[in-house]
């Protein structure tokens, strides 16, 4: 998908149309030259924020976290991947 790249002066001129565009591709707006913001399509948004996840640092894992992560086993169909799980 390609992407639209609009200085900010030109957004501001072209805003309707940018907004038009931004239903198919994403509209980059830039600011003295250096990338500033995006406009997306609500459904585009929508599919980004369905993929964000939690990230954590292993040192913040609870004892009944590291104990439910020794306990998992993968998913019916990938019981064969059930030995990566385990210690060398």
């Amino acid at each position: 998908m390609a992407t639209v790249t609009l200085s900010a002066s030109e957004f501001q001129e072209r805003v309707g149309e940018a907004l038009d565009r931004a239903l198919s591709q994403p509209v980059l707006i830039t600011k003295h030259g250096r990338p500033r913001n995006v406009v997306l399509s609500y459904d585009e948004y929508e599919r980004l924020r369905a993929r964000d996840r939690l990230a954590v640092r292993a040192e913040e894992l609870t004892d009944e976290d590291i104990a439910a992560l020794e306990a998992s086993e993968m998913a019916r169909g990938y019981e064969h991947l059930n030995a990566e799980l385990k210690a060398k």
